[in-house]
């Protein structure tokens, strides 16, 4: 099998990886070609854009480029998946047989979103008001629901388990309410903020001035409750 050899080696070309391949590039011009990234996407996702598109202040279009276009200059780009880590040896194995060795190693994958893992999401998601900003395909489907809601009750929820922006479940909710304030409902319309966290923030600077807005904004927060089960058509 042919064998590719890197001072980095970079798994993952997210905004993760795409970022620390260039900040590394740019401290250390001599590292070039000496870097590889591992992914094996033709496309690269922004998806810190996702909430703002999801609060309709962006388009999730404007979140999309071409992989190729964001591998920085002087990094070597293996499109493929990593099947296999061997840290002893210094190597990792791709999906097909290659091994490819480096001096250090950067994990930067990522999370999968097991949808299934809480009972009914994965039916409804996109469908019946259920609505996610971890997802392209579901995000314009945010937006929809916010402006179309006049009344009733909006659930923000924050799972026990890691997301991929700690703060995307309550950023989307601040701009929902500037939504309906803005346009004449909000007090037409219960927020709810459904955390699996004890409080609203882990750090007590942030979280100090973070439990003054749910305040100001009249939030019904509810700490150490997980979301288990959707029910859409109740």
């Amino acid at each position: 099998m042919e064998k590719f050899t890197f001072k980095v080696v970079i798994v993952g070309g997210g905004t993760g990886g795409i970022t620390v391949a260039a900040q590394l590039l740019r401290k250390m011009p001599t590292l070039a070609d000496q870097v590889a990234i591992i992914d094996p996407s033709t496309k690269h996702y922004y998806q810190p854009l996702w909430t703002l598109d999801g609060g309709g202040a962006s388009k999730k279009e404007n979140s999309v480029r071409d992989m190729k276009s964001v591998i920085p200059d002087g990094v070597t780009w293996i499109q493929q998946s990593v099947e296999k880590f061997f840290p002893d040896q210094n190597k990792v194995r791709l999906n097909n047989g290659t091994s490819v060795h480096y001096e250090f190693l950067v994990v930067a994958t990522g999370l999968e979103i097991h949808w299934h893992k809480i009972k009914g999401l994965k039916e409804s998601l996109g469908t019946k008001s259920v609505c996610s900003n971890y997802s392209y395909e579901h995000v314009d489907y945010t937006w929809e629901t916010i402006r179309n809601l006049k009344s009733g009750t909006a659930i923000f929820t924050h799972p026990a388990s890691p997301v991929k922006c700690g703060g995307a479940p309550q950023k989307i909710m601040y701009l929902a309410d500037d939504h309906f304030r803005k346009t004449g409902v909000r007090d037409k319309i219960n927020i709810i903020f459904g955390s699996a966290n004890a409080a609203i923030f882990d750090v007590a600077k942030y979280r100090n001035e973070l439990e003054k807005v749910l305040v100001r904004k009249n939030i019904d927060a509810r700490f150490s409750t997980n979301l288990v089960e959707i029910k859409p058509d109740e």
